[in-house]
């Protein structure tokens, strides 16, 4: 099962290439899972839609060296390191250098960890452990200072303020708790007495990343609507599933959102203006009717800065999402549920009638194979072909030609890393019998 998601664009290695622009910059990334086996994905994905365009000699990693299930991966987009803990309290920091990943950092205090977060800079980590345990280090490994906070309840989340001067911690019982960035008490504030913190986040991006103000026209992507920044939004969610939008942590009139929802889940895109909410309905039901809602399926919900909702989006997921996160400029929502990991296509504006042709098209075909029956001139073809384009890159061989997937190098040459496995023998085939099986975000 997956259970965490982190998502980061990718950074040219060449110098002459910095400055980098946003927008291109945006257009490809690395997507980190990790899952109840202990191991972390990191793979490659793209928006462009292009086929023409290079991608990585190898676009999949499975690290390893967790003992205990990952329940938690952040990138640090600024030093280009991964951060992962698991269910022990193991931390792990991870980096690539040559095309290989190693670890550079190991931290384990022996107890459950609740939050790890980057600075906005990157060059500080605040971690927060349930027992009340705080730390907060440099990008590499120094520890800046520590402090034990006494609490009756646990500390299930922790985050940095845009300016990276406070560091905000949030209770099961429903405290906000407020240290300055060298580790002396500011404030306690009780803003539930009977709901507990799930998670706490600003609707501003987490990283500060450099900028060219160069134009770019080689994407299919359209260019977002600009945002007009204003003073960021703490934003709270309980366990309930109600959410507060709050000036401050000390803000007495705060917007609520009523989600309806359980097991919620909820992130801002890096614009700032859309939340998305993700959980199960609740329902009231008898106990005649309840075996009903195990279909139920579950939702997303997207509301603006002021708590308005603008649309729900029904999954194919019947269980509860794990975790979800914002990619490639919020052009894309992934949400992980169970084994399965979906993406989600989000237009910010109204989608153009073009757009809206090509992806009925493609639904109507559900294969790319025939969208050469078509009727239609070479051109339109090929741009209903890129609604075929995975984001996610590693390939899923076809079970009906799984021979030639094994005996026959990748289009692109792409390495693929694989695991053998000896199986029972089997008398029938006179030897040893191996399954192969393809490395694949983090399975």
């Amino acid at each position: 099962n997956i259970l965490c998601l982190s998502w980061k664009g990718r950074i040219p290695k060449s110098e002459k290439d910095k400055p980098v622009c946003r927008r291109r910059y945006y257009e490809e990334g690395w997507l980190a899972t990790g899952n109840a086996r202990g191991v972390v994905g990191v793979t490659f994905t793209s928006s462009h839609c292009r086929r023409d365009r290079s991608t990585p000699q190898r676009i999949n990693f499975n690290l390893r060296g967790h003992n205990s299930e990952v329940v938690l991966v952040r990138w640090n987009e600024p030093f280009q390191k991964l951060a992962t803990c698991d269910m022990e309290g193991g931390i792990f920091v991870w980096i690539q250098y040559e095309g290989r990943w190693s670890v550079e950092l190991v931290n384990d205090r022996g107890a459950q960890v609740s939050d790890f977060t980057w600075s906005h800079d990157g060059t500080q980590a605040l971690i927060a452990y349930r027992d009340g345990f705080v730390l907060v280090g440099s990008v590499s490994g120094q520890r800046h200072w520590s402090s034990e906070i006494n609490l009756e309840s646990q500390i299930t989340c922790g985050i940095w303020t845009p300016d990276d001067q406070q560091v905000l911690f949030g209770t099961a019982d429903g405290q906000v708790i407020v240290m300055d960035c060298h580790g002396r008490m500011l404030a306690h504030v009780l803003l539930h007495e009977s709901d507990g913190i799930v998670s706490m986040s600003w609707n501003c991006p987490d990283f500060l990343v450099e900028d060219s103000m160069e134009s770019d026209t080689d994407s299919d992507d359209n260019i977002l609507p600009l945002v007009r920044r204003v003073k960021p939004l703490l934003t709270v969610t309980f366990l309930s599933g109600d959410i507060s939008l709050m000036n401050n942590y000390d803000d007495l009139s705060p917007a609520i959102i009523r989600s309806g929802l359980k097991d919620v889940e909820a992130q801002w895109c890096s614009q700032g203006d859309l939340l998305a909410v993700a959980g199960m309905e609740r329902h009231g039901l008898s106990a005649e009717t309840a075996c009903a809602s195990i279909m139920r399926n579950a939702l997303v919900k997207f509301y603006n800065v002021q708590g308005e909702h603008i649309y729900t989006l029904e999954t194919p997921a019947q269980r509860p999402i794990t975790n979800i996160c914002w990619g490639h400029r919020d052009s894309r929502l992934f949400l992980s549920c169970g084994p399965a990991l979906y993406v989600v296509r989000v237009e910010h504006r109204v989608a153009s009638l073009q757009l809206l042709c090509q992806q009925g098209i493609a639904s109507a075909l559900r294969e790319e194979k025939d969208v050469g029956k078509l009727n239609m001139p070479s051109l339109l073809c090929s741009y209903v072909t890129t609604a075929f384009i995975p984001t996610i890159k590693p390939p899923i061989p076809d079970p009906n030609n799984i021979r030639d997937f094994v005996s026959y190098p990748t289009s692109g040459n792409e390495r693929l890393h694989c695991t053998m496995k000896r199986a029972e023998d089997s008398p029938e085939v006179g030897g040893p019998c191996y399954t192969l099986y393809l490395e694949y975000l983090g399975g």
